[in-house]
C-alpha cells in the first residue's frame, strides 16, 4: 500500500520548495509537466509563499493528510522530516539528500536507521541519493531535476539506479515513449523489484527496462520478471560491474566458473528477462518491443535491403545475435519473377535497382516474403542518415513506403535497421512516423534488439517446482555433518558422501585404508580393477596434486600405487598421517560436475558441465538458482556439450540422463537446505552409466561456511 501512495498520490509535498534553479523548484516543474491534479504543499521555513500559493515552515504545519512528499534538505534532517511526513500519514518518500551509504560509515549508519523508520512505519523510499521519479501515465512526479523540452509519452516504464542514466534516457530523443522513469539511487528501503512488482499491474506499462548497479533482494526480483513475463511484460535489464577486479579465492571448480557475472545472467535468464550490454541496445530494445507490441507468427525475420556489403554485415550480426533468416522457399518463383537475372535470391534479400526505382516491386518481395510461414518480422535494411541529398532521400522514403504496403497486405510487422546510428533524414523519418514503423540504428544493437524480439515472442519460461525435501534426510545429513569434527572446514569425499546419501545422491563402493596391506586387502574386497586416492589433511583437487591412481587391476598394482602415494603423501605434509581411498573403478558413458555455492547476492546457486580437471578451461556449464526440478536439470544437461555426449554421440550408447539430473536436483536442494551451513558442494566428477544403470560420485568435496 505504501508504494502506491509514492508512485500514485493523491496530495504531496515539496519539502525544501524554492523558485531557485534547483531540486526545490524543479520538482514544482516536473509536476506541472505530469499535469498532476492533487494537492501540493510547498515547505519552506524561509518563506511565506512560492508559486502563488502559501508555504509552510514544516510538515507538522500543513493541513489535512498527504501520501507522499519530496524531500531535498541536508542528510542529518531526513530523519526529523520522514517521521514528519509519516505522522501526516505520508507512505511514500522520494528523498534526493545525499550523504548516506555512498558516504561512509557513518552515511551508512544514517541510512540504515532510515530504512528503520521506514520498516516501522510502512514508509517506501525511493532513494536516498536519487532524482525521484516520474509517473506520466499517472500524472505524479517527486522529481528534481530539470526536463527536456519536449517528452514523448507511452508503455516504457525505465527503473534505473542511476539518475545520469535516467536523464540519458529521458533525453536520447528515441522515440522511447515512457509512462515510468523511477531513479531507485541507493535503495535503502525501496528496491527495483519492489517497483516492477507494481509496475506489472499497471496497465499503462507494456516494457520495462531497468539499469542495475548492485542487485538487492535478488530472489524477489527474479520472481518479479518472471511474473512479468508471464503477464506479457517483457523486462529489459542492463548491469553493469561485469569486469569486477577480481574474484575472491574459491576451493571448488564450482567457484570459479559460477562467478559473479555469470550468476547474474544465469538468474536473469530463468526470470525470463532480456539482458543487454550497452545503453544503445537497452534503448534499440526497447524500441523493438514497443515497435512490435503483437504476437508473431513465427520466430524468423526477412531482410530486403539494396547493398550486397550491408547484407554482409547483417549476416554477421545476425549470426552473433543468434537471429533466425530463414531460407527463401515458398516466396522464391515469385521473387525470381520480379528480380533481374542476375539476382541472388537469399535472405537477407538483395533488392537490386529493381526495388529501388520500382516501389511495386519491393513491395511485392516484401510481400511474398512476409507469406512465409516461418517469416514473423519483416526487416528494412536501409541507411537514410540526415546528410542524404534530397533526390536520394525521396528514393529511400519510397521504398520505405512500399516495403511496409508490402508488410501490411500480408499482416507481418515492419521494422527498419539503418547501419549508421546517426539522425535520420527527415523525409525518410516522415514516412517512418506516418506509417508507424519503428527506425532501429546500429548494426549489432539493431540486430540483437530484433532477435530478443523474435525470440521472446517464441520461448517461454521454466515454471516447474523442484519438490521438498523430506524432513527426515534433512535431519539425518545434519546429524551426519554435525558429528564430524568443529575445526574440520573441508569435508574429505567419503565423508561428503555420507552427508549426501540422505537425499539419494548416489555413491560408489569403496574403503578407507591406512597401511599398504589394508588397502591391498579393501582391492580384493571390493573386486578389481580399482581407483587409489591418499586423502591428505584437507587438501582438495587431489589429481593435480598427483594424489590419485587410476585402473589398479592386481594386488601388486595396489600395493606399488599405495607405496608411491603415501611418499607423495608424506612430501605434501609431513607431519601428517595420511589415509588411503580405495574405490571401484567407474565405466562411464560421460563425467559431469554438478556443484553448488552460496553466492553473495543471490544464495544457493546449482551448476553442471563436463566434468574433470579441465572444467575450468572449457567452462561448459549450465547454471540456475537453486533449487531447481528434475525437468530443469534436464534442460541444463542438454545446454551443455557434455549432453550431447549422454545423447549417443557418434554411436556410443546413451547415458542415463534421468539419473544425473535426479542427482542435480538433489544437489540443489541440498544446497539450499544447507545454505547456512556450507559455502560449497561439489561432484566432480559424477560418472554418467549407460541408460538405465544411474549414475555414480566419483569425488565429493563439501566445503563448510565460516558461520556453519
Amino acid at each position: 500500500m505504501s508504494l502506491q501512495k509514492l508512485l500514485y498520490p493523491r496530495a504531496l509535498a515539496i519539502v525544501g520548495a524554492s523558485d531557485k534553479i534547483g531540486p526545490g523548484f524543479n520538482a514544482w516543474n516536473a509536476l506541472q509537466a505530469v499535469g498532476f491534479k492533487g494537492d501540493v504543499h510547498l515547505v519552506n521555513p524561509n518563506r511565506d509563499s512560492l508559486f502563488g500559493q502559501t508555504c509552510y515552515s514544516s510538515l507538522a504545519e500543513v493541513p489535512g493528510e498527504i501520501d507522499a512528499a519530496f524531500v531535498a534538505v541536508q542528510a542529518e534532517r531526513v530523519l526529523d522530516v520522514a517521521r514528519e511526513a509519516s505522522d501526516k500519514g505520508a507512505g511514500g518518500l522520494a528523498i534526493l539528500s545525499s550523504g548516506f551509504g555512498e558516504a561512509g560509515e557513518g552515511g551508512s549508519n544514517t541510512q540504515q536507521s532510515l530504512a528503520s523508520l521506514a520498516a516501522e512505519r510502512d514508509i517506501s523510499v525511493c532513494g536516498p541519493n536519487c532524482l525521484g521519479f516520474l509517473n506520466f501515465s499517472g500524472h505524479a512526479a517527486l522529481f528534481g531535476t530539470s526536463l527536456p523540452d519536449e517528452i514523448k509519452t507511452g508503455g516504457v516504464a525505465a527503473v534505473v539506479q542511476s539518475g545520469s542514466v535516467g536523464i540519458a534516457l529521458l533525453n536520447s530523443a528515441r522515440g522511447l515513449g515512457f509512462s515510468h522513469l523511477i531513479t531507485s539511487g541507493n535503495e535503502a528501503v525501496t528496491t527495483v523489484a519492489d517497483y516492477i512488482e507494481l509496475l506489472i499491474d499497471d496497465p499503462a506499462v507494456k516494457v520495462i527496462v531497468v539499469f542495475l548497479e548492485q542487485l538487492r533482494k535478488p530472489r524477489k526480483f527474479v520472481d518479479c520478471v518472471k511474473r512479468a513475463r508471464q503477464a506479457g511484460k517483457p523486462v529489459v535489464v542492463l548491469k553493469s560491474g561485469r569486469s569486477a577486479g577480481g574474484q575472491a579465492a574459491v576451493a571448488a571448480h564450482t567457484g570459479a566458473v559460477a562467478g559473479d557475472a555469470a550468476v547474474s545472467d544465469a538468474a536473469f535468464r530463468q526470470g525470463g528477462a532480456i539482458q543487454v550490454f550497452s545503453m544503445d541496445e537497452l534503448i534499440e530494445t526497447a524500441l523493438a518491443f514497443t515497435a512490435v507490441s503483437q504476437d508473431l507468427k513465427a520466430k524468423g525475420a526477412a531482410m530486403l535491403s539494396l547493398s550486397g556489403g550491408e547484407i554482409a554485415l547483417a549476416l554477421d550480426a545476425a549470426e552473433t545475435a543468434g537471429l533466425e533468416l530463414p531460407e527463401v522457399s515458398t516466396a522464391r518463383q515469385t521473387l525470381t519473377d520480379l528480380l533481374p537475372e542476375f539476382s541472388h535470391i537469399a535472405n537477407p534479400l538483395d533488392l537490386t535497382w529493381a526495388g529501388l526505382y520500382d516501389p511495386t516491386v519491393a513491395q511485392r518481395c516484401a510481400r511474398a516474403l512476409a507469406e512465409q510461414t516461418d517469416v514473423g518480422l519483416i526487416v528494412l535494411l536501409q541507411d537514410a542518415p540526415n546528410g542524404l541529398g534530397q533526390q536520394q532521400a525521396n528514393r529511400y522514403a519510397t521504398l520505405l513506403n512500399a516495403v511496409a504496403d508490402g508488410a501490411e497486405e500480408a499482416g507481418v510487422p515492419l521494422v527498419a535497421l539503418s547501419n549508421i546510428s546517426g539522425d535520420l533524414h527527415p523525409e525518410y523519418a516522415d514516412i517512418a512516423n506516418k506509417r508507424a514503423v519503428t527506425c532501429l540504428r546500429g548494426t549489432q544493437e539493431g540486430t540483437a534488439a530484433i532477435a530478443q524480439r523474435l525470440v521472446w515472442s517464441h520461448s517461454g519460461i521454466d515454471l516447474s517446482t523442484p519438490e521438498a525435501t523430506p524432513d527426515d534426510a534433512i535431519k539425518s545429513a545434519r546429524e551426519i555433518m554435525g558429528a564430524m569434527p568443529a575445526t574440520q572446514s573441508v569435508l574429505n569425499e567419503d565423508e561428503g558422501r555420507k552427508v549426501l546419501e540422505p537425499y539419494g545422491l548416489p555413491g560408489i563402493a569403496e574403503a578407507r585404508a591406512g597401511t599398504i596391506d589394508e588397502a591391498v586387502s579393501a582391492a580384493q574386497d571390493i573386486g578389481y580393477p580399482v581407483v587409489l586416492k591418499a586423502l591428505v589433511g584437507e587438501t582438495m583437487h587431489k589429481t593435480e596434486l598427483g594424489l590419485v591412481r587410476l585402473n589398479l587391476r592386481s594386488a601388486d598394482d595396489v600395493s606399488s600405487a599405495a607405496t608411491a602415494l603415501l611418499e607423495r603423501a608424506a612430501d605434501l605434509a609431513p607431519d601428517d598421517k595420511p589415509q588411503l581411498l580405495i574405490q571401484e573403478m567407474a565405466a562411464p558413458v560421460a563425467e559431469l560436475l554438478i556443484g553448488a555455492r552460496i553466492d553473495a547476492e543471490f544464495g544457493p546457486v546449482i551448476v553442471t558441465g563436463g566434468g574433470g580437471v579441465n572444467v575450468e578451461l572449457f567452462k561448459d556449464v549450465s547454471i540456475r538458482l537453486a533449487p531447481v526440478s528434475v525437468e530443469t536439470a534436464i534442460a541444463m544437461i542438454g545446454e551443455t556439450r557434455t549432453g550431447r555426449l549422454l545423447d549417443g554421440w557418434r554411436g556410443k550408447p546413451k547415458g542415463d540422463v534421468q539419473a544425473a539430473a535426479e542427482a542435480i536436483s538433489a544437489l540443489s536442494r541440498f544446497a539450499s537446505d544447507f545454505a547456512g551451513d556450507i559455502s560449497e558442494v561439489e561432484i566432480n566428477p559424477l560418472a554418467v552409466l549407460e541408460q538405465g544403470k544411474g549414475c555414480r560420485s566419483l569425488d565429493c568435496m563439501i566445503v563448510r561456511s565460516k558461520q556453519g
